[in-house]
C-alpha cells in the first residue's frame, strides 16, 4: 500500500494533524527536502529528495514517505507532492502548488515540523528563467 500523507494545521499545534490514508499519525517529526539542480542555461540536471516521519511510537525509526504522496494544506497554500515510483527515482516527483503543476518551476521546497524541537517551518523557492542564463529563484513563505 502507499502512503498518502495529509499534513494540516490552521497554526497552532492544537490544530495540526497528520494523517496516512485518512488515519491519523502521532508523529514526533516530519521532514520533506527537495533541491533541484540547474545547469547554466536552465536546463534540469536532477536534484536530491529525502521525504520522512518519525512516529511517537518509534522516535528512533525514519520512515519513508514515498512511494506515495504528500500533502501540505495550511492557510492560503496547499502543496501536493507525489511520487509514486518504487525505486523512488527523483525525475518521477511532481508537485502542484493550488492545483497548479509547478514541478519543473521548483528549486526548492523545504519542510520540517518537529514537536519535541518546536520547530515549524516550510518554504518553498521557484525558479524564474531570463530567455539564456540559469536566471534566479524566488523564495517564500509557506509556514
Amino acid at each position: 500500500m502507499m502512503n498518502s500523507l495529509v499534513f494540516s494545521t490552521e497554526g497552532t499545534w492544537d490544530t495540526t494533524t497528520l494523517l496516512n490514508n485518512a488515519e491519523e499519525v502521532f508523529a514526533t517529526r516530519l521532514f520533506f527536502s527537495l533541491r533541484r539542480k540547474r545547469g547554466w542555461i536552465g536546463n534540469d540536471q536532477g536534484g536530491e529528495l529525502t521525504a520522512y516521519v518519525v512516529t511517537q511510537d518509534e522516535p528512533d525509526e525514519e520512515v519513508g514517505i514515498f512511494p506515495g504522496s504528500l500533502e501540505i494544506q495550511v492557510p492560503r497554500h496547499n502543496i501536493l507532492v507525489t511520487n509514486q515510483d518504487p525505486h523512488f527515482a527523483f525525475e518521477s516527483t511532481q508537485i502542484y502548488y493550488q492545483e497548479i503543476d509547478v514541478t519543473v518551476s521548483v528549486a526548492e521546497l523545504y519542510l520540517e515540523i518537529d514537536s519535541d524541537e518546536n520547530i515549524v517551518q516550510c518554504y518553498m523557492s521557484l525558479f524564474q528563467g531570463h530567455g539564456i542564463g540559469s536566471g534566479n529563484a524566488e523564495t517564500f513563505t509557506i509556514l
